[in-house]
């Protein structure tokens, strides 16, 4: 785990480890029922693309999932995205997981791997305290 960690530098390490770049792009669409990440795999490089408009944090998390499905050499999802990045050859692309939610066993995995990232890196994460009843906070 790179120390001091951040995003950039786990994946300028992860990408000597594979040999190809690791190229983060926000989505071209941030459409309502898009995908709000995806990882697209080629020979040559691999594209973590990640929502528009949405928060820092939040995109931190969506780059670390797609890192988790690199992680576990996850395969087969979602191939027919590719079209939507006109400069990618769909020949070349060896596979396209997109994210949207965790109906999936891979994408549950790809979440715990994002969040033993985090545990590894000592980010600190949220307040162990419960919050307590609703009525309290209000």
């Amino acid at each position: 785990m790179p120390r001091p960690f951040t995003v950039d530098a786990l994946c300028e390490q992860l990408a000597r480890e594979r040999g190809r770049p690791i190229r983060l792009q926000p989505l071209p669409t941030a459409e309502p029922g898009q995908p709000c990440g995806m990882w697209i795999g080629t020979d040559r490089v691999d594209y973590i693309f990640h929502a528009r408009g949405t928060s820092p944090l939040h995109q931190q998390n969506i780059v670390l999932h797609e890192i988790g499905h690199m992680l576990c050499d996850h395969t087969g999802l979602g191939a027919g995205l590719a079209s939507m990045f006109s400069r990618l050859d769909p020949a070349m692309v060896e596979r396209v997981l997109t994210r949207g939610g965790y109906p999936t066993p891979q994408e549950k995995e790809a979440e715990l791997m994002a969040a033993l990232i985090l545990e590894r890196a000592d980010w600190p994460g949220v307040d162990p305290r419960p919050l307590g009843d609703l009525d309290e906070l209000l």
